[in-house]
Formats: C-alpha cells, structure tokens, sequence
C-alpha cells in the first residue's frame, strides 16, 4: 500500500470513531468551494456536510461560484469567523496564497481539494495524472481489442491544472501501450456541457473522421457526444472516455444506451468525507501528508455495480465500503 493511501486508510479508521464526549467546544471548518452549480461540488458538498454531522462538528460553506475575489473574500469572513480548519477548491491555485498566509498568521490551518496550492497544509483528492493514465490504459486495451483506429477529440479545460493532468496522463499512456493513435485536436469546454458542444461542433465540423472522444469531466464528454449527434455522425462509430463520473449525467450515460464507453471514477461522496476527516486530524495536531490521496478506477458498465447500487434511477448510491476498498490496492 502506498504511503499516501495508508494515511487515508488510517484517517478514515480514526475519524469513523467521532469526537471525544468531553471536548469543549465544537469544530468549526470553513469550506469555499468554487463552484458550486457544477454536480461534482453538490456531491462533495453533501458528503462533507453529511459527515461533519456524524462527527459533531461545524462546517460553514460557501460558493465563490468561480470568482478569484469572492473566493479570498469569503475565505476572509471564515477567517473572522474564527473557522479552526479552512478548506479550499480554488479558483486560481496561484491566487490562494495571501489567503493561506493570512490563515497561518491566524492559527488557522488549510488544505485544498481539486489543485495544490503553496504552504497549504495538504491536497486531499485524485492523483490526476495517475487517472489519466488509467483512463489512457483502459483505452488502449479497450482500442486493441476491438481493433479500432483511434482519431481522438480532446475536450480539455486548459486553465486548471488538474484538467492538464487529466489530459497529460491520458496522451502519455497512449503513447506508452504503442497504440497506433491520431489526437486530430485538443479543445477547451470549460468544463460546461454548452460549451463543450460548441467547441466540438466545430472540431467535428472540420474532422468529421473523429470516433473517439476523451473529456476532462462528464460533461465535455457528454457535450462531445451530443455535438457528434448533432452533426448526423455515426454514434455506433464513436468511443467516449469520460474522466470524473461526478453523479447524475455520467451515471445517465454510461447506464444507457450510448457510446459513453468508460469513465475515470473519481467519487465526489468520498472526498467530501475525506476532506472533514482530514479536518478532523489537523485539528487533533495529526500530521498529515502533502497529498492525502483518494481513489479512482475506471468504471464501465461490466463493474459499476461494485461501486454503486445501480437497481434505481441515477444518482445511484455510492457503496463507500468497495470504494475504502480501493485504498488497499
């Protein structure tokens, strides 16, 4: 077991037995997330308020709804607040450094989810990368064995790192397995299914030889995928790699009938869980690593229902139990 997941592996053990009867005061995490129209964050910030429940403590969160100086403006009233953890999703990594002094300078203690940010306390969340490995890895199996010649459209979200990451992996795992590949472009979708559609409308406008699709979430790829029917193409055709597997619209489509083929599950549920555990520890004077890692696999329609309980309409109830699982692998 790696050195990060057994840390997690530890967290989720110690956290799981509550706070002490006789603490005297209440925990209290601030948490800005930064985006909260987007299913990923609903999903994490359910998990993280559920758990926070079950553990006794406070958690305050807020939307900087992808705003730099919203985000360092609500970051500063849980400062004031007197928040003893603050967790950020941010907006602009590079942006987040005053906020993370000024906690410091407080007492107060901060990590991140979704991207690293400087002198924070931990990440907690994906190696990003090593998914895009994984998904590039299923592909190449899944190429070979069905004997397709890949012309590949990438539906990326440039501006952040992680998305980077995602599309960094995937290319270099295509590229590692010695599968015959054409990437014919890379577009950016912003992470939004409108604009994802958009930009791949016009990709397929001008190579309408594309029959794979990789996105960096759920809805590029989906927003791929409607552009490719949209534009009268064969969906038969088409392979879509999705990367995140966020909630409602992946689950929609990879239980479908579509060419959603796989998915690089990241579970949003379980991060948010993990993010209050790891709260949770700092506040005990645990230490914890720079990367407190969670896991993903790719799932496909043969293994989803090992992760989730698929006998009802998405969302489909996450089997926490099979994801802690995945921490021993």
């Amino acid at each position: 077991m790696s050195k990060t997941k057994t840390w997690l592996l530890c967290a989720l053990l110690i956290a799981a037995c509550g706070q002490p009867d006789d603490a005297p005061d209440k925990l209290k995490i601030g948490y800005v997330i930064n985006f909260m129209s987007h299913e990923w964050y609903q999903n994490i910030s359910k998990s993280a308020t559920t758990r926070a429940a079950e553990l006794d403590v406070e958690l305050i969160v807020a939307d900087a709804n992808l705003d730099v100086a919203a985000q360092i403006s609500k970051a500063e009233n849980l400062l004031a607040q007197g928040v003893e953890v603050l967790i950020l999703s941010p907006v602009d990594a590079k942006a987040m450094g005053p906020i993370v002094r000024q906690a410091k300078a407080a007492g107060t203690k901060v990590i991140t989810e979704s991207n690293p940010v400087s002198e924070a306390v931990s990440y907690v969340g994906i190696d990003n990368y090593a998914g895009g490995v994984k998904a590039g890895e299923w592909f190449a199996s899944y190429a070979a064995e069905k004997g397709l010649d890949p012309k590949i459209l990438i539906v990326g979200f440039p501006n952040f790192e992680d998305c980077r990451q995602r599309v960094d992996g995937f290319k270099d795992a295509l590229a590692a397995s010695g599968l015959t590949h054409e990437i014919v472009q890379e577009v950016d979708g912003q992470g939004l299914k409108e604009k994802a559609f958009k930009v791949a409308q016009d990709a397929l406008t001008a190579n309408p030889q594309i029959n794979v699709i990789y996105g960096i979430n759920d809805d590029s790829t989906t927003g791929g995928m409607a552009a490719y029917k949209a534009a009268g193409l064969d969906e038969a055709a088409l392979t879509a790699i999705g990367f995140g597997f966020e909630g409602t619209v992946g689950q929609t489509a990879l239980t479908g009938d579509t060419p959603y083929a796989a998915a690089l599950a990241m579970f949003p549920n379980f991060v948010g869980s993990a993010l209050i555990d790891a709260a949770v520890q700092l506040s005990r004077g645990e230490q914890l690593p720079p990367h407190y890692e969670t896991p993903t696999i790719v799932v496909t329609r043969d293994n989803i229902s090992r992760f989730y309980d698929t006998s009802t309409e998405p969302p489909f109830a996450l089997k926490v139990d099979a994801v802690r699982a995945l921490m021993t692998q």
